[in-house]
């Protein structure tokens, strides 16, 4: 698959905010923020997570499969 797929703006920006979400989830976590702070903040990390998956999938990416999600190795 090109290379140049991963590099569409749509994937770029989506990995932006994943990380911008999880640097905030550190930063506060770091500083010990109110505990429901810390859970919306995991919870836009998670959405953030999700949309940079499904633009990755629209660029033709497919997740690896676990061994153990099928059947077991010889």
């Amino acid at each position: 698959m090109p290379q140049r797929l991963f590099d569409a703006a749509t994937v770029r920006d989506a990995m932006r905010a994943f990380l911008a979400t999880a640097d905030a989830l550190d930063a506060a976590a770091a500083i010990g923020a109110d505990p429901r702070d810390l859970l919306d903040l995991a919870e836009a990390k998670t959405v953030a997570g999700l949309a940079l998956r499904k633009r990755l999938e629209d660029a033709g990416w497919t997740a690896p499969t676990s061994a153990r999600a099928g059947t077991p190795a010889p």
